[in-house]
């Protein structure tokens, strides 16, 4: 039996995978590692080498259309998924080896998936193929502001980008959410000190007679939320309407500025519930209220952005196939 090659690929990425993610948990040696990446390489070495079945994926897709401009349809069905193994492949072994730690963070997830989704796109029925641009787009974008963006910023600017990174905390998210507390009847102050650990941000809330500091940090900052909504929104219009022109960087505007009134609003509410049921109730509030506001309020504008935006930009609807029709 012929394994097609996407799977192949598949199985090789996994090897590579299973050394990364082995090493945070199992703390193997580093043998049992290296093993897993060459079998793994191997494999996918063989799989790209592979002359395979030609794939109805490679007459469609946002990805092959942009880079059948330079290359041809075959050349995009190698290169495609030769990218995905590379990623994984140089972000497993730079791990193990250059920076040698055993945490797993955020980027491992979204490194592993974008190079997954890279050597799978090829694979499925073409008319899911919108989708797989959906989900591409969405993991490029991802690893673009959190992997690329973010933490060059962390090593290039150290210590002075932290302090400039709080001082945004304490301007966009603090105060604001201390004003509108303060609004709503409760004792809340704002407060930025800085020690000798360096710059802190927090707010200061009044329980029982007392006082009690919830920081403020990156997680509470909105950060991640901003990032999630600019990568699924550019994912989706690319997707949708085949471009981006001034209706969608207006909705991507207000679809920002909606992302952090959610997030003020809800560490407002977090502030609120802590003033009421102290910090047992604020941390449970703040574990499972977060995601649910950000979803409750990111649907309605989505709901609201694409209906205006569908007047402006008229959606490109492919052609049904019509039925064949049976001889008399």
């Amino acid at each position: 039996m012929k394994i097609q090659r996407e799977w192949l690929l598949l199985l090789g990425s996994l090897f590579v995978i299973a050394a990364l993610y082995n090493h945070y948990i199992g703390h193997s040696v580093y043998l049992v590692e290296i093993i897993f990446v060459v079998v793994g390489s191997i494999i996918a070495l063989y799989a790209l080498l592979t002359q395979g079945p030609k794939s109805a994926e490679a007459e469609e897709g946002m990805l092959v259309v942009l880079l059948s401009r330079y290359l041809t349809r075959k050349q995009c069905a190698l290169l495609l998924p030769l990218v995905g193994f590379i990623l994984i492949l140089g972000w497993s072994v730079w791990k193990l080896t250059v920076k040698g730690t055993a945490d797993l963070q955020m980027e491992d997830f979204m490194v592993t998936l974008l190079g997954l989704s890279l050597v799978l796109y090829y694979s499925g029925p073409s008319k899911f193929t919108p989708q797989k641009d959906f989900v591409v787009l969405y993991l490029i974008f991802m690893t673009f502001v959190f992997v690329v963006l973010w933490k060059s910023y962390v090593m290039y600017t150290g210590e002075a980008g932290a302090r400039l990174s709080t001082y945004t905390q304490y301007y966009m998210i603090t105060v604001p959410v201390v004003v509108l507390a303060q609004l709503l009847g409760v004792d809340a102050n704002a407060i930025l000190l800085s020690d000798n650990e360096g710059l802190t941000n927090f707010i200061e809330y009044g329980y029982q007679g007392r006082y009690i500091t919830v920081g403020i940090g990156v997680t509470c900052s909105g950060l991640y939320s901003a990032g999630l909504f600019f990568s699924a929104f550019l994912a989706f219009v690319l997707v949708r309407y085949k471009k981006i022109d001034r209706y969608v960087m207006l909705g991507l505007g207000a679809g920002l500025l909606v992302t952090w009134f959610s997030n003020i609003f809800r560490m407002t509410m977090t502030i609120l519930v802590g003033s009421v049921y102290g910090h047992p109730g604020l941390s449970f509030f703040h574990s499972y209220f977060g995601i649910i506001a950000f979803i409750l309020f990111l649907t309605v504008f989505w709901v609201i952005i694409v209906r205006w935006l569908d007047k402006h930009e008229p959606v490109e609807m492919k052609p049904e196939a019509k039925p064949e029709e049976s001889p008399a």
